[in-house]
């Protein structure tokens, strides 16, 4: 995914304007976890999200060191039956399958099965050139050349039983270019990797993840996806079409891209999977060298690890995440290794969503004290915005900021961009933190109150994006003199 920017996004993400508003239901906390903790605020901004972006539901978890501190649905699983969203309705994983796999990959390497710079061929004796030596870490990594699909549409549209009946994709299928000279994101190399697992287990690889990862973690509600099975409760899938939200009923079948994209889960149990890499259950060791980045032959790192992808919000925190998205979903989980914190989204419905950087603005209220008394009204001021745009070039726009509560304001912004004309503020925690409620989710925003009021922007959404880690804001503003 190309980097978008902020004052430029296509045309086509606009679908999302006109949508019909729902009145969301929001589902209970877990009452051992409300009596403990006040997360009032999550709710607050998480329903502004979903009110601004129109999408149907989302359901988000938040897990510290094994203890669930926040889970909830907001808005609908199934919106014309009017079915809440819950923390365990079953969404599609999409592409975060690739963390679940990743997951068994760090068992079996714990275990002494597994050596992630062996040769696939020492694990899977028959498997064929230009294969056979590749690397688990080149394969999980993204850096040994695969392709991202299968070559023809009608092999996706067939149904694989098993893992190895996908082998025929990999039939005089080239390599992109020599393994560790390029990065290129591939969801069909994963197939190797289930095949792998197979043989080095003895067990179908459905049979290892549930036995063996699934039910160990208790992920309990973790499936491969398929239609046969859904049950009334789970999320329904949506899409937007000319603005308006609609019901997906033509269902893919993922079952030729299992590993890489093809289950269904939930946010709790998303969250519950990185209790994995603080607990033991994958040694230390294994974990440090899954959370390394690849480097290629050039010496540029990839920032990509064993499938994980290396970040850092922009407070400058590393986190360790991956997203997804497919038909019918857009999810991500977050991991903050220092803190042990882990946060999971997921949306029933494909769309464009700032999923990453809304994670990790939600998870800054567990990571740092929020002052509740703080009280910003009477902060009306008129602005001077510079957007900062990709081709270098610099657009100057007149806005305004306005709070007319303790801790929610509002920026208008005199630009034909409709998604930025008006949008709502809120106060997040220390260190200047402030969030910017927009249709493509949260976005945050550095506020200086003092000596003169200053605002800088930020929109982040894929790997190796230079803009937020070198704290180069998409917009900048203040008051004008």
């Amino acid at each position: 995914m190309k980097f978008l920017h902020l004052i430029t996004l296509p045309i086509l993400v606009l679908i999302l304007l006109g949508h019909k508003t729902i009145d969301s239901p929001i589902s209970e906390h877990s009452k051992a976890q409300e009596s403990q903790n006040d997360y009032g605020y999550v709710d607050t901004l998480m329903t502004d999200f979903l009110n601004k972006t129109k999408l149907p539901g989302v359901s988000i978890a938040v897990n510290q060191a094994g203890n669930i501190l926040y889970s909830k649905g907001f808005g609908y699983a199934d919106v014309k039956r009017q079915i809440a969203m819950t923390p365990t309705s079953q969404i599609r994983t999409a592409s975060v399958a690739k963390v679940l796999t990743a997951t068994a990959l760090g068992k079996l390497a714990s275990d002494g099965k597994l050596d992630f710079d062996k040769p696939l061929k020492t694990y899977i004796p028959d498997i064929k050139a230009p294969y056979a030596n590749l690397t688990v870490r080149q394969i999980a990594g993204h850096t040994a050349g695969i392709p991202h699909r299968p070559a023809s549409e009608k092999d996706k549209r067939k149904h694989y039983k098993e893992v190895n009946a996908t082998m025929p994709l990999f039939k005089d299928l080239p390599l992109l270019f020599e393994p560790d000279t390029d990065y290129k994101y591939s969801t069909l190399a994963y197939n190797l990797l289930a095949i792998l697992i197979q043989d080095i287990s003895g067990k179908r690889y459905v049979d290892y993840m549930k036995e063996d990862i699934f039910l160990p973690l208790d992920m309990t509600q973790t499936f491969p996806d398929k239609k046969s099975e859904y049950a009334d409760q789970d999320a329904k899938m949506y899409y937007f079409k000319k603005g308006k939200l609609t019901l997906d009923k033509k269902i893919y079948d993922g079952s030729y891209k299992l590993a890489g994209a093809g289950f269904r889960s939930t946010s709790i149990d998303l969250a519950k999977m990185m209790n994995a890499y603080s607990n033991g259950f994958i040694a230390a060791e294994v974990v440090e060298t899954m959370f390394n980045s690849n480097i290629l032959e050039n010496e540029e790192p990839t920032n990509v690890g064993i499938a994980w992808r290396l970040n850092k919000d922009v407070n400058n925190n590393a986190t360790i995440e991956h997203a997804g998205s497919w038909q019918g979903a857009r999810t991500v989980i977050v991991y903050y290794p220092e803190s042990e914190l882990s946060i999971s989204i997921m949306i029933n419905a494909k769309c464009t969503i700032f999923i990453e950087e809304t994670a990790h603005i939600i998870a800054q209220l567990f990571l740092d004290k929020r002052q509740t008394d703080k009280d910003l009204i009477g902060i009306d001021e008129s602005l001077e915005i510079n957007n900062n745009r990709s081709d270098g070039t610099i657009e100057v726009y007149e806005g305004n900021l306005k709070f007319s509560s303790p801790q929610k304001g509002e920026l208008t912004i005199a630009t034909d961009r409709d998604w930025l004309k008006k949008n709502t503020i809120y106060y997040l925690s220390a260190k200047n933190n402030f969030v910017l409620s927009t249709q493509y989710g949260l976005m945050y925003l550095n506020l200086k109150l003092e000596p003169t009021l200053e605002g800088k922007l930020f929109q982040y959404q894929v790997l190796n994006d230079p803009y937020h880690i070198s704290q180069k804001p998409m917009l900048h503003f203040q008051a004008k003199k």
